[in-house]
């Protein structure tokens, strides 16, 4: 069976570099799943994108046999969870988690039993793996990445709880969300003292809980920049913020020539 070497670079806190999709296409995945990054995230939160097209997105990431398919899911609930883990992910990131009773659950929810109480049938699991259906069953606890995603005032104040869950393996901040929770700007690396002192508090507990800790970034400037914060799961750019600076680009230098 394939081993999930993103968890394996994560535990070691190795930089983990990145990429969020934003556009549901097989097409837009499978192009990028030949970069060599550690990872592309499947954003199923904020688009419109169907069960069949996240199939096919995992599926022609986990083909490439580069990049970890990873997917934030819309929601907190098992059949979020049982989607994206049924068609082979290999992590989810799950918003709005905000107390260590919704962690304990979210674990709950992507483990096997006697870790957890995900239930076992889709023939579609371990391909991604390289992995029969039994072969699947007996490593997935292990290899399946489970993260937290922080975001809101609420979960400044249950960092430690949330964090020493057992089988919580990321703690990935959302700015945007954190901001606006915060009564600030939406601005993603956001200089306000209140959203500097946040960040702070998710450093300090991520150091103490002894758990890598990962957050949303513009840019590949920005991404540099966390990673030396201490964060070790960055996105460099999303597939929609790359195609729109790549034409603007050269829109900008066809229109200076002309």
């Amino acid at each position: 069976m394939r081993q999930n070497l993103l968890k394996v670079r994560l535990q070691n806190r190795q930089p983990c570099l990145g990429a969020w999709l934003s556009l549901p296409s097989p097409y837009s995945a499978r192009l990028l799943s030949r970069l060599p990054l550690d990872w592309l995230a499947i954003d199923a939160e904020h688009t419109p994108l169907d069960t069949p097209t996240l199939a096919q997105m995992i599926a022609v990431i986990a083909e490439a046999r580069g990049p970890a398919p990873i997917v934030r899911l819309a929601h907190a609930n098992v059949s979020n969870v049982k989607s994206a883990l049924e068609n082979g992910a290999y992590g989810i990131i799950t918003p709005m988690i905000n107390t260590r009773l919704e962690a304990e659950q979210l674990v709950a929810w992507s483990r096997y039993p006697p870790l957890g109480e995900r239930s076992f049938g889709s023939p579609y699991m371990g391909l991604a793996y390289d992995a029969s259906m039994l072969e699947y069953l007996k490593e997935a606890n292990q290899q399946v990445m489970v993260a937290v995603q922080i975001e809101s005032a609420a979960a400044l104040n249950h960092l430690d709880d949330i964090f020493s869950v057992p089988g919580i393996d990321l703690a990935f901040v959302g700015p945007a969300d954190l901001s606006l929770s915060l009564g600030l700007e939406m601005v993603l690396e956001n200089p306000h003292p209140r959203f500097q002192e946040a960040i702070r508090q998710i450093i300090q507990a991520g150091q103490r809980r002894n758990l890598p800790l990962g957050i949303f970034c513009s840019n590949g400037a920005a991404a540099a920049a966390r990673l030396r914060e201490g964060f070790s799961f960055v996105n460099i750019t999303t597939d929609i913020n790359a195609m729109l600076s790549g034409v603007q680009k050269e829109l900008a230098d066809a229109m200076q020539r002309s």
